[in-house]
């Protein structure tokens, strides 16, 4: 947890950040194997309290860097002192003194309560106040004694879109952290997934008793629906809790010699536990959210649990809470969210959510809204790129909740969309 924390931190207390630059439509480094930024900071000074009055810049290029290069264009970066929004560029200024509090783990809730958006003007310069708890005596005190966890500098500096700020703003009281109302946790990590998931033909083949067979979603692309049915999967989990001792006579004792006769469990995940063919109990969880993600992020949802692979994330929230989660976690609202947080760090612009960003990500309270027509988790169009019908029906639950004009609901699709075809466009780009 917290790549990168202890190298912001130091560059925020020791150096003035200048600019921190991307480009949205083209790699900065072809040869780079993960997505990269420029950066640009002083030389580190330990006497000087850099987050004073220092400024930082936040830069996403909107067209190659090849067209852009001018002096010109840098000098009207250096002059602009609020947020700007240019066809070749936009630019997002804020000071060190909020990155760092900003980044910084607090105790309390300031009177905008949990997850809220202000404002402030200093110097001239108009700053958006997010996420940030303000000490009621000093916010000096607040930096010196708060610890440093680290913050997505990429998604709400360079990426996030206008709307982002006006559904902090109008959700002030209805935003909540998903790892405060659910618990999150990745499906299951087998070791050898060849001996661990079987198929009809591999179940008919060895026999093995159903009691030891459970349904497993193992990848996305089985599960064109939101709704699971664990019948149609096409995939079980070897689940066995018994010593050998207790196996005997049984096809699954059979399952796991042949297991070790093929060097199974000399695994390293396999080798390290007491049983190696147990891969431990959990309760089955009903919402499972894909780890990997092309164009749509799903959390799938199966009325009566169903285990999944490492290719996803498990979420269990309270059991009447679980539909209305599930409505959340697919809504566009959301599917912004995971576009400004998630890496790119993967071929064809796949994008990577781990458990604890996951975790970390906000949404719209549960409780903030009501859902009780389980058929439309049924429909089987659900890609942020073309929304259909059921995607607007399912949207307008959330959009309600948050009190957003039509405009504003429209800017979230626009965003949303122009996110996922910058990502996708990106990755193909040298």
């Amino acid at each position: 947890m917290g790549y990168g924390k202890d190298l912001q931190e130091f560059l925020l207390k020791q150096c003035h950040v200048k600019m921190v630059i991307d480009n949205q439509v083209k790699r900065s480094f072809a040869s780079a194997d993960v997505n990269t930024i420029i950066a640009l900071f002083s030389a580190p000074d330990d006497p000087i309290d850099w987050t004073s009055d220092k400024t930082a810049k936040f830069i996403m290029f909107k067209v190659p860097f090849e067209s852009v290069l001018s002096a010109v264009v840098f000098d009207e970066i250096e002059e602009i002192r609020e947020q700007k929004n240019m066809p070749e560029y936009k630019v997002y200024p804020i000071r060190q003194e909020l990155l760092l509090i900003d980044g910084c783990e607090a105790d309390e809730e300031d009177e905008r309560g949990a997850w809220g958006v202000g404002q402030r003007v200093k110097d001239g310069i108009t700053e958006n106040i997010i996420d940030v708890v303000k000490d009621k005596k000093s916010s000096g005190i607040l930096i010196k004694s708060a610890k440093y966890i680290g913050n997505k500098w990429g998604g709400k500096y360079l990426r996030a879109p206008d709307i982002y700020w006006t559904i902090l703003e109008k959700g002030k009281g209805k935003l909540v952290r998903l790892g405060d109302i659910a618990e999150v946790r990745r499906g299951f990590t087998t070791g050898s997934n060849e001996f661990f998931y079987l198929d009809e033909e591999k179940i008919k083949q060895w026999g093995i008793e159903e009691e030891f067979l459970k349904p497993v979603i193992k990848s996305p692309r089985e599960c064109k629906r939101i709704l699971i049915d664990p019948k149609d999967l096409k995939y079980k989990i070897f689940m066995c809790h018994k010593d050998k001792k207790d196996l005997k006579g049984t096809a699954a004792l059979e399952y796991i010699n042949w297991g070790e006769s093929q060097g199974f469990h000399e695994r390293p995940s396999c080798a390290g536990r007491v049983r190696w063919w147990d891969v431990g109990e959990r309760k089955t969880p009903r919402l499972n959210f894909n780890y990997l993600i092309s164009s749509t992020a799903k959390t799938l949802f199966s009325v009566d649990g169903c285990y999944a692979s490492d290719n996803f994330q498990e979420i269990r929230s309270d059991k009447e809470m679980d539909l209305s989660v599930c409505v959340v976690l697919n809504s566009t609202v959301f599917q912004l969210w995971v576009n400004m947080a998630g890496r790119s760090n993967f071929g064809g612009g796949l994008l990577k959510i781990q458990t604890y960003e996951l975790a970390d990500l906000i949404c719209i309270n549960p409780s903030a809204i009501s859902f009780r027509d389980i058929q439309l988790l049924n429909a089987s169009s659900w890609d942020v790129l073309a929304p259909s019908t059921d995607r607007h029906a399912l949207d307008a639950i959330v959009f309600d909740a948050l009190g957003l004009t039509q405009t504003e609901r429209d800017a979230v699709y626009e965003a949303v969309i122009k996110l996922v075809e910058a990502r996708l466009k990106k990755a193909g780009s040298v």
